[in-house]
């Protein structure tokens, strides 16, 4: 089986794909007449498998690279997409393939992560994927949303207006999250789309100095103001801390009691809004995961991961789709200089898949969830390995 990225005049057929893969609409005849045209974006990449013999892709994914915060450091990620395979060459290895193809470029171009969207985690267990944060869907009843405003302001903005604060608003949220991409604008779909013919609106709260603190981009679902972020929903909830989050949730209640009955939003777990919400208590909120994530190249997260005090730990690491990320480790780190990681012999302190180590890594989990974690096997006893693994703020809000 071969393996390549698709030149522009084959993209048509990985579209093809999905939409054979997932059911949707495909005209033939216009995607042939526009891939005579079609160039590759250098921002992303096509990957197709060919049978021996084949013209065309039996399996194929989208890789979109993005830059992202990783302790303190920002680090390549390869956001996967798209991977479809005719139904008729399923669980022959195409996919393999095509990841194995995909991870071989990025560990050679310097990225460090790859995530990506699953419909089914796990499947993509198989290949190094372990599931990202966990994420809160909140729906709270707009009587029950606070009644006191901090002061501040609530201005809308329109076409036309600057989207600026927006950026602010989400780099302060995300200035010290694991995996939060660097954005030159907050959206740009924002920028140029049609907001209003969306029915969608943008709020902004603004404190006595006139700093942006929050901000609320909603549409109607039913009698629901919907801010939620998800493929079917491209909306969006954040506030860079309690007084921005209350007098937005405070301008929410007082302007739209008459409008909606309830505000859902979403938001990373650790970023937890009950103690601004005491009519809330007994609120049911559903919970999921915010995609999978796998590390690319591990001896470079373990080199850039932040530690705490002093110490030293050997990890024996399975990768089963790049041999690079195979093997022992040896991990020595220290306040005041950069983490010196080398490949090691003998016993390890800890064994581990590549999907596991990077949850832990990115601070998805701590060490205090190793008993659950059937993967993993420690073997020395009396280590603090929380001086490594430890709870972090983690969330990559990027679709693809």
């Amino acid at each position: 089986m071969q393996v390549r990225k698709l030149r522009g005049d084959e993209l048509w057929r990985s579209r093809l794909n999905m939409a054979v893969a997932f059911e949707g609409d495909f005209d033939w005849e216009k995607e042939k007449a526009k891939s005579q045209e079609e160039q590759a974006k250098p921002e992303e990449a096509h990957w197709g498998a060919f049978q021996e013999g084949e013209e065309y892709p039996c399996a194929s994914l989208i890789v979109n690279r993005y830059t992202v915060r990783f302790d303190g450091h920002m680090v390549g990620l390869g956001g996967v997409g798209g991977v479809a395979t005719l139904p008729a060459n399923r669980r022959g290895g195409a996919v393999r393939a095509c990841f194995q193809g995909a991870f071989r470029e990025m560990y050679d171009s310097g990225v460090a992560l790859s995530a990506l969207y699953p419909f089914s985690t796990g499947y993509y267990q198989q290949f190094g994927y372990e599931n990202s944060v966990a994420c809160l869907l909140w729906n709270i009843p707009l009587r029950d949303l606070p009644r006191q405003s901090p002061g501040g302001r609530v201005r809308q903005l329109f076409p036309g207006d600057s989207l600026s604060p927006l950026l602010e608003v989400y780099n302060a949220f995300y200035g010290g999250c694991n995996l939060a991409a660097a954005r030159e604008v907050f959206d740009r779909d924002l920028e140029v789309g049609a907001l209003l013919g969306q029915r969608r609106y943008i709020y902004l709260w603004e404190d006595g100095a006139g700093v942006p603190g929050a901000f609320l981009i909603g549409s109607r679902d039913g009698d629901v103001l919907n801010c939620r972020m998800d493929f079917s929903s491209r909306n969006c909830l954040l506030f860079r801390d309690a007084q921005a989050f209350t007098g937005l949730m405070a301008f929410v209640g007082r302007a739209f009691q008459a409008n909606y009955k309830a505000i859902r939003f979403s938001l990373p777990q650790w970023a937890d809004v009950s103690p601004l919400l005491p009519e809330c208590a007994g609120l049911e909120r559903s919970c999921f995961f915010n995609g999978m994530v796998r590390a690319v190249n591990v001896g470079r997260l373990l080199a850039l991961c932040r530690c705490q005090g002093e110490g030293a730990l050997t990890l024996a690491v399975t990768d089963p789709l790049l041999p690079e990320n195979q093997g022992t480790f040896r991990l020595e780190f220290a306040p005041g200089r950069e983490n010196r990681v080398s490949r090691a012999e003998g016993a390890p302190d800890i064994t581990l898949g590549v999907g596991e180590l990077t949850a832990l890594a990115c601070g998805i989990r701590g060490a205090e969830e190793l008993p659950w974690m059937p993967g993993v096997q420690v073997h020395a006893a009396g280590l603090d390995l929380g001086q490594v693994f430890y709870h972090k703020p983690c969330h990559l809000l990027e679709l693809f």
